[in-house]
């Protein structure tokens, strides 16, 4: 069943993706579907994150039907599809071709945090005001953050403020990045605060299995979408849409 609870927040649109994410470095070599963001702290005409290719990996519009058609033929005590075919699935080896995430390195583990811990990231790795984040987690619920109120935390951040603000801006980037790819849920608007742990070093980021975390939670949603009366679904749907064109070529658009 749908999230009653849930505010109804906007999906993210397509120019979130392809305009600039306020201030930073200009340098298309970095990111290529933003014009100009806070990722100079990885380093002019480079970006160390290993997440650069979401930005890229988006259609500009989800195709709801296919994925419904195939979220009706999801098993999620194998997790795998039944086709008339046979069985089939998406693997990490089909993750890391179609995304180019690292598939291969450190697990992508979050704890559940409390409201406390959730403000405490926010205070050191984005570097918000206690009172600014105690209102944002508060209002939000489920210590998540809204994308959009990431974007607007750091519309004033150029390449000339000081290095600690531009990594900071670089973190608020790259949950957002996470949020409206990787681990986007129902509200299309929102991602949890638990993830800037993983974020607080940039220069370890690419060591993660980023392509295994979105793997494993596109898989739980698969499982919560093939519930009866369930009609939203979370994951990063570019993903398993694109699975589907690679594999049925039948379906893709011409």
């Amino acid at each position: 069943m749908e999230d009653a609870s849930l505010p109804d927040y906007p999906p993210v649109q397509e120019e979130d993706l392809t305009h600039a994410f306020p201030g930073g470095l200009t340098d298309p070599s970095i990111l290529r579907s933003f014009n100009s963001h806070a990722a100079a702290a990885f380093g002019t005409g480079r970006n160390e994150s290993g997440l650069s290719q979401l930005a890229r990996c988006t259609y500009r519009f989800v195709n709801k039907l296919l994925i419904s058609s195939f979220v009706e033929r999801w098993q999620p005590e194998m997790n795998i599809f039944h086709m008339t075919v046979g069985e089939m699935t998406l693997t990490l080896d089909g993750v890391g071709t179609i995304l180019g995430l690292p598939i291969v390195g450190k697990s992508v583990s979050v704890p559940d945090v409390t409201d406390h811990h959730g403000v405490t990231l926010l205070v050191y790795g984005l570097g918000i005001t206690e009172r600014a984040a105690h209102e944002e987690v508060s209002s939000i619920g489920g210590n998540s953050v809204r994308l959009e109120w990431l974007r607007s935390q750091f519309a004033g951040v150029t390449d000339s403020d000081p290095d600690e603000a531009i990594q900071c801006a670089a973190r608020a980037y790259l949950l957002f990045l996470l949020g409206c790819t990787l681990f986007s849920d129902k509200s299309g608007g929102r991602v949890p605060v638990v993830y800037l742990g993983l974020l607080m070093d940039l220069g370890s980021i690419h060591t993660y299995v980023w392509g295994a975390a979105a793997l494993a939670f596109l898989y739980r949603q698969l499982g919560y979408a093939s519930r009866s009366g369930v009609k939203q679904m979370g994951g990063y749907m570019n993903l398993l849409e694109a699975w589907i064109y690679e594999h049925f070529r039948a379906f893709r658009p011409h």
